[in-house]
């Protein structure tokens, strides 16, 4: 009994003794660490981790590990050691106190976190899955936020693979694995899409119905019945529409579908012929009331102002609605947005309002719904004036067939026919032009496509894309150009680039400029004299290109062959119907493409050729002459053009000739351009014309 006591006692006072000399060795190691001996420091706490991890010495080791004084500074290591620190750290030990720090729970935690971040910041700029992985699987001590952060970039990682991959069984799977992701909604949008793509890329009637009953819940299901009902509508398949307005109730095409049927069916507006369809279609929803609609639908009405009020006139420039509107929009669909006394409504064709209701502001129908803004939200109406969409803060006009919207703060977009396409989440988004909208994220610009395809905003600034889907970009102070995959067409190197007439760009560096094309060549090199208050019309017409260099100027083709140059004339300009207006010793002439003096250097002022007809100035007389330099009209008064075939003759009396010379208007009080080919004259004797260009 009293040998095992005493065996007892020594086993205890030798683990005393063990604790002392850790105990000292601690302190040691610290103090080192304390006046920055990482050498001795590093070397003690090794020593106290030889037996068994000691959660004091492995937070010393992270510490020199995590700091870049030393050579021993390794990131990886300082993350191993405080998380055995944290591992072996016994709960409710307290504040232990060692020469220069205070170790504890939290100052653990504290320097896990400050581990995390430097692991965190090393990881971003590997713009790596795995990367980001093994930090979150490493780093499990680090603050949520910065988990979360870490969890965000891998997602978008994932995401930004996914859409590349661009199929649904991959997107699917994304979905699977990623359920709380801040990707998931746009990942749900872009299966829908996917699918709808795979399960439609025939185009025939069969596919479109059976992805609307196989996939009722998709984003595209109207899409999907804009498809089918477009199909029909080509053929003129009255079949087809009467299993379309049967089966597709809720279509947002349906009434369209019935319209569509009616007027393929009745082809006289008869009694008989009525009661026969309708006995045929008894569920037909607008009865009568459709012809009545239809009838007005071939009323041609055009917005006129009248004093301060704005009414419409028909045809026969006559009020068809008197002027008592604040302002009014053409019709569309069958209906105009008016404004009265700051309350905002529709009408029809005969003045009425067919919903009975008014808000703050509305944009007109198109594919038949219509945005409307009550109580400071914009949602959408159908033809029936109900109300078919949530509320959002704001709402664009119709642009590239997409409406961008914002809500919560951030901007998406939907499709025509108001349907998600891309989830609000961006600091700022442009109206889409050619397919591709500018977006902008912490003050950066970059750029998403209308299939939702987000490239990362790496830019000071961007254009609009154009037709040939690129855009003007700038990143460090310089223009480049980048094409609509996201691959740079020409890195930013240069001053300035403007896009010119056709598929051509004026590019500068230096004050020297040149052009390029959208094919991807250069056209000249970039060895002109550049002058910055020119318009880019001035440089190029789209087929030719102007060079300046040394006090002379130079007219090419896009082949480099120069067409005409300013070693005999004062001003040279581009060639329209081969002939091209100079000047020389004062006077305006035309030469053609030979450049032999085809008109005679004889006009004070002169315009380029338009619809075979230019403007000059001889002597006092203002004259319109043909290719042919013969005058066709000629006056003391100015004469401008206002339209592709039309001149107005300025004075007490304006008058309106024609390309031919002609006085179609006499006596003019007023005109108003409806659109490019239709104007609104005002006679002084108040009689109303209208003419069309």
């Amino acid at each position: 009994m009293q040998l095992k006591r005493h065996i007892h006692v020594t086993l205890l006072l030798a683990g005393l003794l063990t604790v002392q000399v850790q105990a000292s060795k601690l302190n040691k190691a610290y103090n080192a660490l304390h006046i920055y001996d990482y050498f001795k420091a590093k070397r003690y706490f090794y020593k106290i981790n030889a037996s068994k991890p000691n959660p004091y010495s492995c937070y010393g080791l992270a510490i020199i590990y995590a700091r870049t004084d030393n050579p021993f500074s390794n990131v990886d290591s300082a993350c191993r050691y405080i998380t055995l620190a944290n591992n072996y750290y016994q709960p409710g030990s307290g504040i232990k106190k060692f020469p220069g720090f205070l170790v504890d729970s939290m100052a653990m935690l504290n320097l896990a976190d400050s581990i995390a971040q430097m692991q965190f910041e090393r990881v971003k700029k590997q713009i790596s899955v795995a990367s980001l992985n093994h930090f979150l699987t490493h780093n499990y001590l680090a603050t949520d936020k910065l988990k979360k952060q870490a969890v965000y970039l891998r997602d978008e990682l994932e995401f930004n693979q996914v859409m590349q991959t661009n199929r649904s069984d991959t997107t699917a799977l994304f979905i699977a694995t990623h359920p709380q992701s801040s990707f998931y909604s746009e990942a749900l949008i872009l299966k829908d899409r996917e699918l709808y793509d795979e399960l439609t890329e025939d185009d025939l009637p069969s596919t479109f119905i059976s992805f609307i009953k196989n996939h009722p819940k998709n984003v595209l299901l109207n899409t999907a019945y804009e498809k089918l009902f477009g199909i029909y509508r080509q053929r003129a398949d009255a079949a087809g529409l009467t299993a379309f307005v049967s089966n597709y109730p809720k279509a947002p095409q349906n009434l369209e579908a019935w319209k569509l049927l009616f007027s393929l069916t009745v082809k006289s507006f008869s009694y008989n012929e009525l009661k026969k369809f309708l006995e045929v279609y008894p569920e037909f929803p607008l009865k009568y009331s459709i012809l009545k609609e239809l009838e007005l639908n071939k009323l041609v009405l055009y917005p006129y102002q009248q004093n301060d009020y704005t009414g419409f006139i028909n045809e026969e420039g006559r009020f068809a609605i008197e002027p008592v509107y604040d302002a009014v929009s053409d019709f569309y669909e069958g209906l105009a947005v008016v404004n009265k006394n700051d309350s905002v409504f529709f009408i029809n064709k005969e003045n009425v309002n067919p919903f009975q209701k008014t808000y703050i502001d509305a944009m007109v129908f198109k594919n038949g719904i219509a945005p409307v803004k009550q109580n400071n939200h914009w949602f959408f109406i159908n033809r029936q004036g109900q109300s078919i969409s949530g509320l959002y803060d704001e709402i664009n006009e119709l642009s590239n067939s997409v409406y961008v919207v914002k809500n919560n703060g951030k901007y998406g977009a939907l499709d025509q026919y108001g349907q998600t396409l891309i989830e609000p989440r961006f600091d700022k988004l442009g109206d889409f032009k050619n397919d591709f909208a500018y977006y902008t994220d912490n003050g950066a610009y970059g750029f998403v496509s209308v299939s939702g395809q987000v490239y990362k905003a790496a830019f000071e600034w961007i254009s609009d894309f154009d037709e040939q889907q690129l855009a003007i970009v700038k990143r460090n102070n310089k223009y480049g150009l980048v094409n609509g995959n996201g691959s740079m067409v020409l890195e930013p190197l240069y001053d300035l680039i403007l896009k010119t007439s056709g598929p051509y760009y004026l590019l500068v560096s230096n004050a020297t400029y040149g052009f390029f094309s959208a094919s991807g060549c250069f056209v000249t090199p970039l060895s002109y004299e550049y002058q910055k208050d020119k318009i880019p019309e001035f440089y190029s017409n789209g087929r030719q290109f102007k060079l300046l260099k040394k006090n002379t100027q130079l007219i090419v083709d896009e082949n480099g062959n120069t067409l005409i140059n300013s070693e005999n004339y004062a001003e040279i300009n581009f060639s329209n119907y081969n002939l091209s207006r100079v000047k020389k010793k004062k006077k305006y002439g035309f030469l053609d493409k030979r450049l032999n003096t085809a008109i005679p250097f004889k006009y004070e002022w002169a315009s380029d050729f338009q619809d075979s007809a230019a403007l000059v100035k001889h002597k006092e007389n203002y004259q319109l002459i043909n290719l042919q330099g013969k005058e066709m009209f000629s006056s003391t008064l100015p004469i401008e053009k206002i339209s592709g075939h039309y001149y107005l003759l300025n004075g007490e009396a304006k008058s309106i000739v024609n390309n031919r010379g002609q006085v179609v208007l006499k006596e003019v009080a007023g005109l108003a351009k409806i659109n490019a080919r239709l104007f609104i004259v005002t006679l002084i004797n108040g009689e109303i014309k209208l003419l069309s260009d």
